[in-house]
């Protein structure tokens, strides 16, 4: 793992969302978790060298960051947003959660497989804690600022430590890979944007990608306004959406975040569909 700060270590080079862990006096919080299980693994033996784990944080309910919960229900509460139930353990296509954690170790981590638990032993474990709007917590000599910041989902949340001067931020950021807006309110996506560039911080761990700073937002409110600009274009044109998946495409702009190449298709159509959706029914 990177280490960030003198007490923050993320992971950004692995398939999957950015995991990361703030070390307190108390413990270890995790803020999301790995998808490759010998990952996942890895990380909480490390943490657990340096003491107890005190919590989990997931920011979003999608599958890539909450995969590893399971492996935290003898160890410590996980804290979110209440409406996470929702769309806990979502996947892209035609699988369920659990099927689609094995295809995804079947191909990219052989060794986590071995060790993954049978379908009826695996525990979707949903968070214990939640909260409304925003929530404060108090670990050791951290404070930790839990904002309700929805667009990509619903149950989107940001985690501010304000002494380490990081906000970690989930998939509102996809940090100089192809973003997914296939469950996103862009309206609100647009809006946590803006609230989290108030924000007094010098580093941005995003969902995916490598860590940035405040800048990137703009730049992420920027791509996001392009593919509505492109796709609004279509429809002036007298395009149906059919005719804006074949002829508009933003693949060439950035790779889709590691492992995921075959990805895509499905990003670039339903990025398409959400936006004529958006633009034409509000």
């Amino acid at each position: 793992m990177e280490k960030l700060t003198p007490n923050i270590y993320t992971e950004t080079k692995i398939r999957g969302c950015n995991p990361s862990i703030v070390f307190t006096t108390e413990g270890a919080v995790f803020i999301d978790t790995a998808q490759l299980l010998t990952n996942l693994l890895e990380m909480i033996e490390f943490a657990e060298e340096k003491g107890p784990i005190k919590y989990l944080i997931n920011t979003e309910p999608h599958i890539d960051h909450i995969f590893g919960n399971h492996w935290f229900a003898d160890k410590c509460p996980i804290i979110a947003h209440e409406a996470i139930e929702k769309d806990f353990f979502l996947v892209p296509g035609d699988m369920d959660g659990y099927d689609y954690s094995i295809d995804v170790l079947t191909r990219q981590d052989t060794k986590g497989l071995a060790l993954m638990p049978s379908r009826e032993d695996y525990l979707v474990n949903l968070p214990q804690i939640t909260f409304s709007k925003d929530m404060t917590m108090h670990v050791g000599n951290h404070s930790f600022h839990l904002y309700h910041t929805p667009g990509h989902s619903d149950s989107q949340i940001a985690v501010h430590v304000p002494e380490e001067r990081t906000v970690f931020v989930g998939d509102t950021i996809f940090a100089y890979c192809q973003t997914w807006l296939h469950s996103a309110n862009i309206d609100e996506l647009l809006t946590s944007l803006k609230f989290l560039y108030t924000l007094d911080v010098d580093y941005i761990v995003p969902g995916h990608g490598p860590v940035v700073d405040k800048a990137y937002i703009l730049k992420q409110m920027s791509f996001i306004y392009e593919w509505l600009a492109a796709v609004a274009d279509g429809i002036a044109k007298g395009w149906s959406v059919e005719e804006c998946v074949q002829k508009i495409s933003f693949k060439d702009r950035f790779s889709v975040d590691i492992g995921q190449d075959e990805m895509m298709p499905y990003i670039q159509t339903t990025n398409i569909f959400k936006c004529y959706k958006y633009l034409t029914q509000g």
